[in-house]
């Protein structure tokens, strides 16, 4: 928000530089999210055959010197469905949101965690049910 001001852009409440990636943050203004908020970041080179893997929650930019195929997976652990639901609600309340897409499909996510529980239990009962006729 502070570039958007000093570069005379206007930036609407409802903005998110983040999501509609209009922004590229070069090596200045990473030295300066380092000198004015403490946050440090790393630069990761990529070659034939390497896979990188990013933690939930990190923020990321990809810059090709190459032509090349990006694939990528997004997995949500059922521990943080909450989280995701809401993110998911709150990114649907976005009406001029450019990419949107529900890619983390939160309610199969649920479904097929309340289904892998249920198979878990009835396995269980089942073997308890064995031991006790023994």
């Amino acid at each position: 928000m502070d570039i958007s001001k000093e570069q005379g852009l206007e930036v609407l409440p409802e903005h998110d530089p983040i999501r509609d990636q209009s922004w590229y943050v070069n090596k200045k203004l990473r030295q300066r999210l380092l000198e004015e908020y403490g946050v440090r970041t790393c630069t990761l080179i990529q070659f034939l055959g390497d896979a990188i893997v990013l933690p939930a929650g990190a923020l990321h930019q990809v810059q090709n010197f190459h032509s090349c195929i990006q694939v990528t997976e997004d997995f949500v652990s059922p521990e943080h469905l909450v989280e995701s639901f809401h993110l998911t609600q709150e990114l649907r309340l976005l009406k001029e949101e450019i990419n949107y897409d529900d890619k983390l499909q939160v309610k199969n996510i649920l479904y097929h965690a309340v289904k892998e529980m249920v198979r878990a239990l009835k396995i269980h009962e089942d073997e308890v049910e064995d031991m006790e006729e023994n």
